[in-house]
């Protein structure tokens, strides 16, 4: 979580992979050289990764890469990419230096419900220099009212970066495959707790456990405070969900989402944290998960 954001570039309409990678300075041909140790000698079995920049300038990318270790650029999957979904980018980010790479391309036309609600079927794919990320593509929704994002699971994964790994494996028809089964399987979960009508009884059952209250007088201030916000976070974004799309199951899952997505993600390295809530849902996504199990057990 301690990487510096060095671009953050979004697009409302796509865009082709390679100019987003330009515009985000993510075209570039990593260098290696062997680790220099204090006395001056090199050992040629411990590598640095760097880039250098046009005006000479030099920034590590990995340090301690072993022999075996691919240091290509991300010509790769950015052709793969672009290959299976033309002009789709909508956004793509790099951290320090471009060691690492996350990209979004939208690959269909949004799924509307009855209620005006809209979900936006979308690919992250994620690449490093550093081992924070393996090369993968994960299936995500956007939702345009609440701008949240949300995994829906691994559709692909490739190789580590090798020797060997001079060629992406991704394959469209698998990818396109997983993603409209995932998606289908959310739009049936969300078609269902938006029929849902919201109780008292469901919605506090269902805070208490995502959003529980300490009522303990011995207990610390600070947890305290920070379970009443929480609290109270989760129930501002249930009000404005309410006041589009009624009190049903949906209007609470998407709160506790969009408390995650947005509130706990706040302060240092909020772009790579609001990464992870996709990359890494049982991680970044615990509420939302532990919500969306127990709405569904309810309908």
């Amino acid at each position: 979580m301690g990487y510096m954001l060095s671009t953050n570039k979004q697009y409302e309409n796509g865009v082709s992979a390679m100019d987003a990678a330009l515009d985000a300075d993510a075209l570039f041909t990593p260098q290696t050289t062997g680790t220099i140790l204090p006395n001056g000698t090199t050992d040629t079995a411990s590598n640095t990764v760097y880039r250098e920049y046009a005006d000479g300038t030099q920034a590590v990318l990995k340090a301690g890469a072993g022999n075996s270790y691919y240091s290509g650029s991300y010509e790769s999957i950015l052709n793969t990419a672009e290959a299976m979904f033309p002009e789709s980018v909508t956004a793509m980010r790099t951290w320090h230096h471009g060691s690492i790479l996350v990209f979004t391309q939208d690959i269909d036309e949004p799924y509307t419900f009855g209620d005006g609600d809209s979900l936006t079927r979308s690919i992250m794919y994620t690449a490093s220099m550093n081992s924070v990320f393996s090369t993968r593509a994960i299936g995500f929704t956007f939702r345009p009212f609440c701008t949240n994002q949300e995994g829906l699971g691994e559709l692909q994964m490739s190789q580590k970066r090798s020797k060997n790994h001079d060629e992406m494996l991704f394959s469209k028809a698998q990818i396109m495959a997983e993603a409209a089964n995932r998606f289908d399987a959310f739009i049936t979960d969300a078609t269902m707790l938006k029929g849902l009508q919201m109780t008292n009884s469901l919605r506090n059952r269902i805070l208490d456990q995502v959003a529980p209250i300490i009522t303990d007088p011995d207990a610390n201030q600070k947890a305290v405070n920070f379970a009443e916000k929480r609290r109270d976070g989760i129930m501002y974004f249930y009000g404005e969900e309410v006041e589009k799309f009624g009190e049903n199951a949906f209007s609470l899952y998407q709160a506790v989402q969009s408390y995650e997505f947005h509130t706990a993600t706040k302060g240092k390295a909020k772009e790579m944290k609001q990464t992870k809530v996709v990359t890494d849902p049982e991680d970044a996504q615990s509420l939302t998960l532990t919500a969306r199990e127990m709405l569904l057990a309810a309908v």
